[in-house]
């Protein structure tokens, strides 16, 4: 379901986003129209594995888990859950590639969608604005690598 926002969408990211530091409010009012709002309900698939990717999310708030099918019908494996501050959907941004798992909500969820052709816009309009978003957006990625590593050593 589509979201109409009563606060102003960029700036309740900028303030939500530690990522999105490398913004400043004039990059943050340009970007503005080029993302969407999403709300998922408990249950709610944000896109399923196969499906062409377009899109990358910001989760907002709740929480996004992503699942790949195993060799057996109808049995998937976890490979991610996801909150407040991540990123997801970043190969279907980049590449438009099918999806590679299915994402679905695990609670109510919010998300903010950033399309690959306003993403291809925004960096042919202003590519230094599109370098600062795409700082931020590894930024995230690498948060989320870094936790990776911590949790196999403790393992170890």
């Amino acid at each position: 379901m589509r979201c109409k926002e009563t606060e102003d969408t960029c700036l309740q990211m900028k303030r939500g986003f530690r990522f999105f530091h490398f913004l400043d409010e004039n990059d943050i009012r340009e970007l503005e129209p080029y993302f969407s709002c999403r709300y998922l309900k408990t249950g709610e698939d944000l896109w399923q594995e196969g499906e062409k990717g377009d899109f990358a999310a910001f989760i907002v708030s709740g929480k996004i888990q992503s699942s790949k099918a195993t060799e057996f019908p109808g049995r998937q494996v976890v490979v991610g859950v996801y909150g407040h501050e991540s990123l997801i959907g970043i190969i279907g941004l980049l590449f438009g590639e099918s999806r590679p798992v299915t994402a679905t909500a695990i609670e109510d969820s919010r998300v903010l969608l950033l399309n690959r052709d306003d993403f291809d816009e925004i960096n042919n309009r202003n590519p230094e604005l599109g370098g600062r978003l795409m700082k931020g957006m590894l930024f995230s990625l690498t948060m989320r690598l870094r936790q990776s590593y911590e949790r196999l050593a403790a393992i170890f």
